[in-house]
């Protein structure tokens, strides 16, 4: 079984309570993925706000505020292109589904979100738009390894079923066991499933991105839009590709396929639109003068300065007063007083 992947079976721990909390329960289970995903967006947001944004000399709390408004719209919008694309059904059971945010993600509904939340905010605030997007791909790229990484652990992208020879295959799939949790060696040989495990996949092209950005590749030098559109070049097919090797039936490990328009998930559509994108980013446009006519950490820090400066001077200003009024109180004459 050369090139076959054993199954990895993630650690998880419970914590029992004595009482039952508030939102948690009586007891709290921890597993792999949500640590994970957790580091990556805060190594993401770190990386680009002390490398990325440092080095081009962007405004530090512009570029923080909008990062935030990037997360806020990325969240929102990848729940409601989840819920709108994936299961239609669930909209019409109850539109305010579209308001229950932790009922189903999707990933590139997130990207389309981000970067919705960003040409709001940089156009709000008069900004070129580029140099951001290069910031934010800078710190997305590690946030989607130790995200794609987690989903790899846990397992929850499951691919087609493959003959167990397969080239990076896993398996065996886990089968149910007595006790009722589902693992590999309850399977019997004539039952063993390996398939593709597609977060896996994913995780291994991201990585190797990422490691030719930073490593290899000079983004210090690259025209604003560069980073953006190479990533957008890579992703977009990656993403493509990969979603023809998803399960489509019922009962093999998926209860609910994805829906497809015209042979096409909804995010091979998205990968589409971000190839396009890339290839014109990358190879078409032209830069302009305009890409980098963005506000600067050091005019920032300029301003605060002289405007720290102003403010010393003023009070030194008005110490100097308030002693000469002092030492003028102190000198002039005391009338005498008469004796009754």
């Amino acid at each position: 079984m050369v090139g076959a992947i054993p199954y990895f079976v993630p650690p998880e721990k419970t914590f029992e309570f004595a009482s039952e909390i508030p939102l948690v329960g009586d007891h709290l289970t921890i597993g792999v993925f949500g640590p994970l995903v957790a580091i990556g967006v805060l190594t993401g947001i770190a990386l680009a706000v002390r490398v990325y944004a440092k080095q081009k000399d962007l405004d530090e709390w512009l570029f923080r505020d909008q990062i935030f408004w990037v997360l806020v719209f990325g969240f929102v919008i990848s729940h409601w292109v989840s819920v709108i694309f994936y299961f239609p059904e669930k909209l019409v059971e109850n539109p305010w589904v579209l308001l229950m945010l932790t009922n189903g993600l999707s990933s590139v509904g997130g990207f389309f979100g981000a970067f919705v939340g960003m040409n709001w905010f940089l156009r709000r605030e008069k900004q070129p738009i580029l140099v951001y997007a290069d910031g934010n791909m800078f710190g997305l790229l590690i946030g989607m390894c130790f995200g794609r990484l987690s989903c790899a652990l846990v397992h929850d992208h499951p691919g087609k079923i493959v003959p167990a020879e397969t080239f990076m295959s896993v398996g065996p799939w886990p089968c149910r066991c007595a006790a009722g949790r589902a693992l590999p060696e309850c399977c019997s040989p004539e039952n063993a499933l390996w398939r593709w495990d597609l977060g896996l996949l994913e995780f291994l092209v991201i990585l190797g991105l990422s490691l030719f950005v930073y490593l290899i590749w000079d983004w210090r030098k690259a025209a604003p839009g560069r980073l953006t559109g190479l990533v957008a070049m890579v992703y977009g097919p990656t993403r493509f590709v990969l979603d023809f090797m998803r399960e489509t039936e019922i009962g093999k490990g998926v209860s609910v396929p994805d829906v497809r328009y015209l042979g096409l998930t909804a995010a091979q559509y998205f990968s589409l639109a971000f190839f396009a994108a890339g290839v014109w980013l990358f190879f078409l446009r032209k830069p302009s003068s305009q890409d980098l006519d963005y506000a600067r950490d050091s005019e920032r820090k300029r301003r605060l300065a002289a405007e720290s400066e102003a403010e010393s001077a003023a009070q030194s200003e008005a110490s100097d007063a308030e002693a000469e009024r002092d030492n003028a109180q102190s000198k002039s004459p005391v009338e005498p007083h008469e004796n009754p």
